[in-house]
């Protein structure tokens, strides 16, 4: 009998999952001594980067906060109970002090299309807030408006819509709807305060705009194929993704970045494998380059590295001791970064998988935990 686990990150994962990292990754559960968990570090540390993860549980995820160069040194934001195997989907980022996530509730039945609840926490003040019960799971939901209004995507059948909460006013509406086989997938909110959402089709993925009250607006063509990973840059003009490009009788996800108004691509730099597999992509928190992982074909290991957007610079970073690293954000003041790294040498041969903080100025923190870790973001104080 199969045993039932979370899904995984990626809005992607359940449309093609061969291509999702986590799905064929191996999970270690084996048991490690326990430790205590710090006082509370939310006024420890104000002001500096939090690392905020859960802790993967079959019946229910603990959320902590940790510092990201003293990763022991945790607190227990939150215990979550959901059904058997089905962790928290979190929203790809902390915004101020909140939290967001879905999740199945543990007297739900436990199937992938059961209508999700969505969550809200307060770092700062440990509030737990019950947003929607109608949620899909397997969609992240994302925060919009420098966190005063979350999106969210429900589904009925092949009936999709994307609602917006105001959090404030705890109202939802129900900003795009329509029927399809494929799926819509929020994005985020452009410089232009239009929500942007990815659409996939028998065409491929594109990438489309609506305001409230206004029928959706067609941007641009994405990919002749399945895209994914999508993230805007901090100021809304851009959006970068994995989209495959085909080379040698081989398929290799490579990173884009494309500005939005005038849906050109910009030049990144290349890295030194230019048909190789890429990871990620994540923006740096100013805006000028994309963080990627490199598959580690070639050598042993290979480094995440920051693209600048001009095409101009390649900055490795620390590199594991082996395999590979797949990006999943920086700290605010952009010293840190969170990855998945594996030991193998791409997304066919994996290998074992950890989390881990890299350290800008050369140190590698592993999050040491006896199951799986639920990356969520970064917090850092008021």
């Amino acid at each position: 009998m199969a045993i039932p686990r979370r899904p995984l990150r990626g809005a992607f994962t359940v449309v093609l999952p061969i291509i999702a990292l986590g799905l064929i990754a191996v999970v270690s559960f084996a048991v490690r001594p326990s430790r205590d968990d710090s006082p509370d570090i939310t006024t420890a540390t104000t002001g500096d980067p939090v690392l905020v993860y859960a802790e993967f549980g079959m019946n229910e995820d603990q959320i902590y906060l940790a510092a990201p160069d003293r990763l022991t040194e945790r607190s227990l934001l939150a215990t979550v109970a959901h059904a058997p195997g089905w962790g928290i989907n979190p929203a790809s980022q902390v915004a101020g002090s909140l939290v967001a996530y879905t999740v199945l509730p543990d007297s739900s039945t436990p199937e992938r299309d059961t209508p999700a609840e969505l969550w809200l926490i307060n770092i700062e003040t440990r509030n737990k807030t019950r947003l929607a019960r109608d949620a899909d799971l397997l969609v992240s939901p994302v925060f919009v408006d420098e966190g005063a209004a979350l999106v969210y995507r429900r589904s009925a059948g092949s009936q999709q819509e994307l609602v917006r909460v105001d959090l404030d006013a705890q109202t939802s509406l129900a900003v795009h709807a329509e029927n399809t086989s494929f799926g819509v997938f929020p994005v985020g909110v452009d410089a232009r305060g239009a929500l942007l959402f990815a659409r996939l089709s028998t065409a491929g993925t594109d990438l489309y705009r609506v305001r409230r009250g206004e029928d959706a607006e067609f941007v641009f063509h994405i990919s002749d194929d399945i895209a994914r990973d999508f993230q805007l840059s901090p100021d809304g003009e851009a959006l970068s993704y994995l989209a495959p490009v085909y080379t040698a009788e081989r398929v290799a996800f490579r990173a884009h970045v494309v500005a939005i108004e005038e849906a050109s691509e910009q030049p990144l730099a290349m890295t030194a494998d230019a048909s190789g597999e890429q990871y990620g992509p994540v923006w740096t928190p100013s805006g000028t380059g994309v963080t990627v992982g490199q598959e580690a074909l070639a050598r042993d290991a290979e480094p995440a590295v920051v693209l600048s957007t001009d095409g101009s610079s390649i900055e490795p970073l620390p590199a594991p001791a082996r395999g590979f690293d797949v990006p999943l954000g920086w700290s605010a003041d952009g010293r840190f970064l969170a990855v998945r790294s594996f030991d193998g040498k791409n997304s066919t041969q994996p290998g074992f998988e950890s989390t881990v903080i890299i350290d800008s100025l050369g140190e590698r923190y592993q999050v040491d935990v006896p199951t799986e870790v639920i990356y969520i973001g970064w917090y850092s104080g008021v």
